[in-house]
């Protein structure tokens, strides 16, 4: 994934310089840096053509991928991180979207944030163990469809969870409710919105084939 803020100061640019650089109004760059806009692909792509600047590649971690063996997977396609994506409640959220395995190209899903796979079975039936999802990060979080499958990710007051859950409303307006859809689960967990750091919908799961 491709880190305006990390290459602007890289290169010594204020927003400004960098709006400048890509033809576009500073607070189009400001967008992209607080996650609420995509980067262009033509972005993406000026950037790896010019020689008189820092290139993604040289320096990690601008695009934070391993090492890039074909640009153009880059530039279309969504990332598969194999991380610890987990159907179950646990304490561990380290480096989620830094270092993609490689990039799938399902144009259904391409507007999709990643791919992950789920692990774990308290999901079952909706996600079965190690089905392969398809997330896009929901820049509003008061829009959630009670009852849908999300991936959350909270902070340390939430015990840094990352997991997939159905939520639900809690009585107290300032909470909300995790539970799982396999019935041998029983029980919910109970978090203060104010902990959730990143809320994706799950728009579908693919099979290994079609990655």
């Amino acid at each position: 994934m491709f880190d305006l803020k990390a290459f602007r100061k890289a290169n010594k640019m204020t927003q400004k310089d960098v709006a400048k650089y890509f033809g576009c109004k500073q607070s189009f760059i400001s967008q992209i840096e607080n996650g609420s806009r995509k980067i262009p692909d033509e972005y993406i792509s000026k950037v790896l053509a010019d020689p008189n600047i820092i290139k993604p590649e040289e320096s990690k971690p601008y695009i934070s991928a391993k090492v890039i063996a074909d640009r153009e997977n880059l530039l279309s396609g969504v990332p598969y991180y194999d991380i610890d994506i987990t159907a179950s409640i646990k304490e561990s959220f380290n480096d989620i979207l830094e270092r993609p395995e490689f990039y799938v190209d399902f144009k259904p899903f391409n507007d999709c944030t990643a791919y992950l796979p789920v692990w774990g079975d308290s999901m079952y039936p909706t996600y079965a163990n190690g089905e392969i999802v398809a997330v896009k990060r929901l820049l509003n979080p008061g829009i959630i469809l009670w009852g849908e499958a999300y991936l959350i990710i909270t902070n340390a007051e939430a015990n840094n969870m990352k997991t997939v859950k159905l939520l639900f409303p809690h009585e107290d307006e300032d909470k909300i409710i995790l539970r799982a859809s396999n019935p041998n689960y029983k029980g919910d967990t109970v978090i203060p919105k104010s902990s959730i750091l990143n809320l994706y919908t799950i728009k579908g799961k693919i099979t290994r084939k079609q990655m």
